[in-house]
């Protein structure tokens, strides 16, 4: 089935291509279709689920917000894929079965989370975060996903659902207490949002040889510009990595709100655990990083303590930190 959405899709488009290689499955089936294009099959893994961030809202639309996001930072200067119209003159193909598809062309480098993280790039992956925060300003598409009040509920809505699947009353407790502190913060910075990235991880940033290139815009949204920040610090560990990005986000112009940053740090765990509970619960390492979780993040939090010092060392993990 899969083989057949694949030439079903690449059927829409003015290409040929003789090798395709499968790069990853997530929120979608990543393909990299020759040398020259990537290909996204919007079709989730298994236990992959993402829908709670979208309610209400019909994924096409979100698709073409996203499309348009690209566009625009392109239109200023940042280095984006470019994506690449079917035969119809549509960005988006929509398959027999429902599913929708996406071209783009392929931008040589290589994905961070395959290489040694120097404090060179830690520093450059700041100052690449604060351009495209800076760029994003302006930008205004609807519908789109929300960073903010309503997200944390949407997110709570979804822990309470987990609880069906196993999640303890004890951590869920915990965790919809923390959606509504974060939420109460989110909303009293609400002037300060515009379009994020959302899922900025190691993974979702390329070196290349213009530099840094942000790819993968699938969670993409209006919020905080610390939803970005809190992401590249909880995917790209280590106190000194954590300062050179800082570093580099403020001497680009970017500004660091701590009680926000705290409180998207907080939200963008319990987002990844709603997002890949199914998957996780069933791992052995789960359940002891779940209560390091609740002990040196979730706990704290909502008794109202900092996560971050100044420094950006978190405060309440062991000195490996």
């Amino acid at each position: 089935m899969e083989y057949d959405c694949i030439q079903e899709a690449l059927a829409n488009y003015n290409i040929t291509a003789t090798e395709i290689e499968l790069l990853r499955h997530n929120e979608n089936l990543t393909y990299r279709v020759g040398n020259d294009y990537l290909l996204q099959i919007h079709e989730p893994a298994e236990g992959f689920t993402a829908d709670f961030f979208y309610d209400g809202i019909e994924r096409i639309e979100i698709y073409k917000a996203e499309l348009a996001f690209q566009t625009y930072l392109k239109d200023r200067g940042m280095k984006i894929r470019e994506a690449v119209e079917n035969r119809q003159g549509e960005l988006i193909t929509k398959l027999r079965n429902g599913t929708y598809v996406t071209l783009s062309r392929w931008i040589e480098g290589e994905s961070l989370d395959k290489l040694e993280l120097n404090d060179e790039i830690c520093y450059r992956i700041g100052g690449m975060l604060a351009c495209l925060h800076q760029k994003a300003k302006g930008f205004r598409v609807s519908p789109v996903k929300p960073y903010g009040k309503e997200h944390c509920e949407c997110t709570k809505k979804r822990i309470q659902a987990l609880e069906n699947q196993g999640l303890s009353t004890e951590y869920s407790a915990i965790m919809q207490k923390c959606c509504d502190h974060a939420g109460a913060v989110l909303e009293k910075a609400r002037d300060e949002f515009h379009m994020i990235h959302g899922d900025l991880s190691a993974s979702n940033i390329l070196q290349t040889p213009d530099g840094l290139v942000p790819i993968d815009f699938s969670f993409f949204g209006m919020g905080h510009p610390m939803y970005d920040l809190a992401v590249l610090f909880g995917n790209i560990g280590g106190l000194a990595r954590r300062q050179q990005m800082a570093a580099g986000y403020r001497d680009a112009g970017g500004t660091i709100r701590y009680d926000v940053l705290d409180a998207c740090f907080v939200l963008s765990l319990l987002d990844c655990l709603g997002i890949h509970y199914e998957q996780w619960s069933k791992q052995e390492w789960f359940a002891p990083r779940m209560q390091r979780w609740h002990n040196e993040n979730l706990e704290p939090y909502v008794r109202g303590e900092r996560i971050y010092a100044d420094d950006f060392y978190l405060l309440h993990v062991p000195s490996s930190n």
